[in-house]
């Protein structure tokens, strides 16, 4: 009979989804301190989250870049990611301007051939937790 082969379990603050969610949590805190009374970009609505421009598949490295981040609306948010309306992208582009889009294509080619493993994670959570920090009252 053939024994089968056991996975080696991580420990669970080894695993890049632990350090991920618990980053993920940390930038929209800060999102909700920086931008709670300034709102949505596109639409000045109730601010709701922090809208990735670069999407988070595409780039770990701008993943928790707040220069990659807009302030955005449940609305807004919801226009692009359900219903595809393109326009919210060409919004933040006229907004931001080309400098910008530039900037953040720039970084995104950075994160090019880099090992994002749980220690990239965990690195960037405790950043986050430190400027979190700095933006609280």
């Amino acid at each position: 009979m053939i024994k089968p082969i056991l996975k080696i379990k991580k420990k669970r603050n080894q695993s890049i989804g632990y350090w991920q969610r618990k980053a993920d949590k940390v930038l929209q805190d800060i999102g909700r301190i920086m931008y709670e009374k300034k709102g949505c970009l596109i639409c000045g609505g109730v601010y709701s989250c922090l809208h990735h421009y670069v999407l988070k598949s595409n780039s770990t490295e701008l993943r928790y870049n707040l220069k990659n981040c807009i302030n955005i609306c449940n609305k807004c948010h919801c226009n692009h990611h359900q219903h595809k309306d393109s326009t919210i992208h060409a919004q933040i582009d006229i907004i931001k301007g080309q400098e910008w889009i530039e900037e953040i294509l720039m970084l995104k080619k950075q994160g090019i051939g880099k090992n994002y493993g749980y220690v990239w994670y965990r690195e960037k959570y405790y950043e986050l937790e430190q400027a979190k920090k700095l933006l609280t009252p």
